[in-house]
């Protein structure tokens, strides 16, 4: 068991303390054998005393007794078994004398005695120990061995601490990995066997049993291990290599105490449940920050509990004979577990607590740091070389040394790896210095608490006029012309300026000159020691260069202001052109307004007046039919037939044009709507009507007159279910108005391309619909040759045109885009292919009030400008 315990251990643990693992190990051996033999036997199974103490077989003699000999050898393997338990469980921490302490008080004095209470008399078969004659049975050592073992361990670690760097103050725990994990598997399979010899061997004869016994030693270790492995997964997702390490011991602990008295499906459930108390101890442990190297208390203590307990829960009383029912037999259980941890517990932990008053039990952090093998045995390792050269390098910033390289070693092949790491380090360092030394830029290091200059370039020297030895040791404040009022503030600027990037400052020269630079800040920790490095550009020349751009800009600033006044300029004069030609209209149709009235009106009466004559000339002609000579001349110099038959229909005519004048002069006040109200709720179709009635000669006699045409240009409407639009009324008309006018301009010039073939006609559609609940969209289309790609990105431009010069200035667009983008706060598209027509769009909010409220506005503006045809 011993060579297991040591692999183990030294496989779980770091290099560092491997050779203090190994001779701990050898020693414990030793001094647990010596006193066991002294007098450890003698108090364990020497003639009882109260059942307490044995008092007799001191140092024994084997003379003549090979039945002793042979006893003695397989008890000692038990008691130096419980005696290691201690060393993996404090491992990397205790002194070695401190360990040799703890063996002796294991061997000599815990285990014994309660293996007294628990195992005299086993070998006479005449149990005479107060717990045996309780009934307590733990049949090879849970309890007795195992769970004295790991409660001593856990005492020691109450008193000794937890490793240096396991458990950060205020920070999580942080795990230490093992050095050598095939070397513990190699020690736990050296464990298994030994167990199987363990447990065999309590039944002091090869007989029957011993089979069963290692078949369910055996299998109860498999079930530990697989139950950690699957726990394992579930909280990982990985195979960790400890935890089916220790599971498998764990199910070995538990077994041991019953392995001779329950079935073999019982001893598996046995292995199992001990593998999941073992990681609920291990949890517990990690919680209460007690640092467990290889989680002996958990394996040992917690498991061997449990497979204590459960000789009272799954034993049959009438093999084990001790004459309890069931229940008395868990109680006596438990109590055997109460008192082992109470005496192992707490007699180690008075005593070590009162030996650590005298004698120190730890090491110091510095020999903890440095690891065991040097501090306790003055071993030196390859690794210890390796270290000793890295704290010289660390110390001399000398990158020029080399660890020693010790061949067909694993730390040698690390030593020669880390010696070509610090070739190229050292290079990389070389090349950093050369790029330093030679940049154009001053690089400065200096001082995080008091803001000195540690180490400057050469251009640092070049760009402020400063010696080497002067810049050094001067405060990088007088450089930058800074003066807090003392460090503390200084301190406190430079942490400020970490995150703010380059910053300009005003450079200060040797002679006193002033300079602008651009200074950049970034600090360096180093562990505990930090510093700051700054780099420092002239840029005067940038300056000066940036001051020219700036001239450049306000030039161009200028010029984008000049093309602005020039644009809104255009805007007031067109504007103007529409308020007059607004004017002149509604002062034209209210001029022509009255006369038309009165005229109209008065038309009607002289109808009647006419039929009424041509009535009485009928009744005269009726009664007088034979009209004298000078009549009758009359009659027929005026063709008073004809005439019957021609004033009326010419009466007819003048009603019918007088109303025809009335329908333009109505058109003309709804298109102007000079006497309304800036904005105001219309209805949107009376707008586009009344600019169909204006434009009616055009739409009617276009065509017809070019080529002996005999069709006019159709207007289709599909008028939507749109409410009353708030608008500025007689702008949009003026909208509608260019919008139309220019429909009519491209299907005249479309017709004179040749480009309509029958049946297809002329053609401008008109729609209305509501989009998005709030918004009007008007299209208008026409079916002519449409718009080139290279025309439309220009639509909107102000005195942009396709028309011959005479023919169109280009505002009517410009203006149009604007009445509807900026006045309205909506968006006009144009969509055309050459030779496909042209349909243009116009959305305005129903609501001006809802332009911002609704987002809808807010969310197409900044797309307007992509979307300009």
């Amino acid at each position: 068991m011993q060579p297991g315990f040591m692999c183990l251990e030294s496989g779980l643990t770091r290099s560092k303390n491997s050779i203090n693992v190994a001779v701990k190990n050898l020693a414990d051996f030793g001094v647990s054998v010596a006193l066991f033999w002294a007098f450890g036997y003698a108090l364990m199974f020497g003639a009882s005393q109260l059942g307490i103490w044995g008092q007799t077989g001191f140092f024994l003699n084997f003379d003549s007794t090979p039945k002793l000999a042979a006893f003695f050898i397989f008890q000692v393997m038990f008691c130096s078994t419980a005696t290691t338990i201690v060393s993996g469980a404090v491992a990397e921490r205790l002194k070695f004398q401190a360990y040799l302490i703890i063996t002796a008080i294991a061997s000599g004095l815990i285990y014994p005695l309660y293996g007294h209470w628990a195992w005299n008399g086993v070998n006479l078969d005449n149990m005479t120990g107060w717990l045996a004659q309780l009934g307590f049975v733990d049949f090879a050592g849970s309890t007795v061995v195992h769970s004295i073992g790991g409660w001593i361990a856990l005492a020691t670690l109450t008193l000794v601490g937890a490793r240096l760097g396991r458990y950060p103050k205020g920070e999580p725990s942080q795990e230490i990995h093992g050095a050598n994990l095939p070397f513990s598997v190699l020690g736990t399979m050296l464990l298994w066997f030994g167990w199987l010899g363990f447990n065999g061997g309590s039944t002091f004869a090869i007989n029957e049993q011993v089979p069963q016994i290692i078949a369910n030693t055996i299998l109860a270790g498999v079930a530990g291990m697989l139950t950690a492995g699957v726990i394992g997964w579930q909280r990982r997702r990985l195979p960790k290599v400890e935890l089916l390490i220790n599971g498998s011991l764990a199910g070995l602990v538990g077994i041991t105490a019953s392995c001779n008295l329950v079935e073999t499906p019982i001893a598996v459930i046995i292995g199992s449940i001990g593998a999941a108390i073992m990681i609920l101890c291990v949890d517990l442990l990690e919680y209460w920050r007690v640092d467990d190297a290889v989680d002996a208390v958990a394996v040992h203590g917690g498991a061997g509990a449990w497979g204590t307990l459960a000789v009272g829960l799954f034993a049959n009383p009438d093999t084990l004979g001790t004459g309890l029912s069931k229940g008395q037999q868990i109680l006596v259980q438990g109590l055997g577990v109460g008192v082992g941890f109470l005496w192992a517990f707490g007699a180690t932990w008075l005593i070590l607590g009162l030996l650590n008053r005298f004698v120190t039990l730890r090491v110091s952090p510095q020999e903890e740091e440095q690891g065991l093998n040097v501090s306790e045995h003055g071993a030196k390792t390859e690794i210890y070389d390796l270290v000793q050269v890295m704290e010289y390098q660390s110390i001399s910033q000398d990158l020029s040394a080399r660890v020693p390289v010790h061949p067909f070693t694993e730390v040698g092949q690390i030593a020669a790896r880390y010696n070509q790491v610090m070739e190229t380090m050292e290079e990389a360092v070389s090349h950093n210095n050369a790029i330093v030394r030679t940049a154009s830029d001053a690089i400065i290091t200096f001082s995080t608490s008091t803001l000195k200059i540690l180490t400057a370039n050469p251009s640092a020297e070049a760009i402020f006029g400063y010696t080497p030895n002067t810049l050094k040791q001067m405060p990088i404040t007088k450089l930058i012309g800074w003066s807090p009022t003392n460090t503390i503030d200084r301190v406190s600027l430079f942490s400020e300026l970490l995150d703010s990037g380059a910053t300009e400052v005003t450079g200060y020269r040797a002679d006193g000159s002033t300079f602008p630079v651009e200074m950049c800040i970034t600090k360096a920790d180093l562990g505990s020691r930090s510093f700051y490095t700054g780099t420092f550009r002239d840029i005067t020349e940038r300056k000066q260069a940036e001051e020219s751009l700036r001239h450049k800009a306000q030039n161009e600033k200028l010029q984008r202001t000049l093309e602005e006044l020039r644009r809104t300029q255009t805007q007031l004069i067109q504007s103007e052109k529409m308020s007059s030609l607004g004017q002149m209209v509604a002062g034209v149709a209210h001029e022509i307004n009255n006369p038309v009235n009165f005229i109209y009106g008065n038309l009607i009466y002289a109808k009647n007046y006419t039929n009424d004559l041509l009535d009485l000339i009928a009744l005269y002609q009726e009664k007088l039919p034979k009209a004298d000579e000078v009549i009758q001349e009359k009659i027929e110099e005026i063709e008073l037939e004809f005439l019957k038959d021609d004033l009326p229909k010419l009466q007819d005519s003048l009603l019918a044009g007088s109303e025809r004048i009335l329908e333009i002069v109505r058109s003309l006040r709804t298109f102007s709507r000079l006497d309304e109200a800036e904005v105001k709720s219309v209805d949107i179709h009376d707008g586009l009507e009344s600019t169909l009635r204006i434009l009616h000669n055009r739409l009617k006699e276009s065509i017809r007159g070019r080529k002996k045409a005999s069709y006019a240009i159709e207007v289709i409407r599909h008028y939507g279910d749109v409410p009353p639009i708030e608008c500025y009324a007689g702008q949009l008309n003026q909208v509608f108005m260019n919008l139309l006018g220019n429909a009519v301009d491209a299907l005249e010039e479309s017709y004179d391309r040749g480009h309509f073939e029958p049946p297809e006609n002329p053609t401008i559609r008109i729609q209305t619909k509501v989009r998005d609940k709030n918004w009007l969209a008007i299209h208008i289309a026409d079916n002519g040759m449409g718009i080139k790609p290279e025309a439309k990105q220009k639509l909107f431009d102000p005195f942009f045109t396709t028309k011959e010069v005479g023919k169109g200035t280009g505002l009517g667009l410009s203006i149009s885009y604007q009445v509807v983008v900026e006045r309205h706060k909506g968006r006009m598209i144009c969509d055309s292919e050459p030779g496909k027509g042209a349909e243009f769009i116009v959305e305005i909010p129903i609501h001006q009030r809802h332009i911002e409220s609704n987002g809808y506005h807010k969310e197409i503006q900044p797309q307007m400008e992509n979307m300009k045809p």
